[in-house]
């Protein structure tokens, strides 16, 4: 009798011990089921996806002028676009000045009926100095625009469609109302040609 009650208490052990150690293996697999957590923005990111979403895009998209412009700093605003044609400087189209930006929104807002902005998020941040007061921004855009009705572009066209990458340069001024805050100072816009975008379809 004694051989058999320490048989089955050996058995009993065994099975105590196979099945915690099947516990510890279903937890390891559950842990690893678990999605990682999500480092929250620093300050600097979130402002200035903010100010990219809710300002830049929203204010083009639904040409709301003031909106957009709000985006840009007034003094030492500059914009430069290769037009697509990296090769080729002549078509480059170049604004030294905050008014000349302001001049080129009223003329898309008053020539195309409907814009559809899409842009990457978040953007590509870096801070270029200690005191976070600068920094570069690049994000990837696909825009559309729309003709008006019973109207059409060269070609019988009805829309013409845009892709490519901005590079910002946001900069953390006082806004003239005691507040500090970023804006665009610095935009370079570095379009897709036709078969550049067209490489992407693919």
């Amino acid at each position: 009798m004694y051989r058999s009650h320490t048989s089955d208490s050996g058995l009993v052990s065994c099975v105590l011990r196979l099945v915690s150690l099947l516990s510890c293996v279903a937890v390891l697999v559950g842990c690893a089921d678990v999605d990682p957590i999500t480092k929250p923005p620093s300050p600097e990111v979130a402002d200035i996806s903010a100010l990219l979403r809710d300002r830049w895009k929203q204010g083009y998209e639904t040409e709301d002028l003031e909106l957009y412009m709000s985006s840009f700093w007034k003094d030492g605003y500059f914009y430069w676009s290769d037009m697509a044609t990296d090769d080729n400087v002549d078509d480059d189209v170049i604004f030294d000045s905050w008014e000349e930006e302001r001049d080129s929104a009223i003329n898309v807002f008053k020539n195309y009926r409907n814009i559809e902005l899409e842009i990457s998020e978040p953007p590509e941040v870096k801070i270029l100095n200690e005191d976070k007061t600068r920094a570069r921004v690049r994000n990837h855009y696909k825009i559309q625009f729309y003709v008006p009705e019973g109207t059409s572009l060269p070609g019988g066209y009805e829309a013409y469609y845009a892709e490519g990458d901005n590079i910002f340069i946001f900069e953390f001024r006082d806004n003239g109302d005691g507040q500090e805050e970023w804006r665009i100072t610095r935009w370079q816009q570095k379009e897709y040609s036709k078969e550049e975008i067209e490489a992407t379809w693919n």
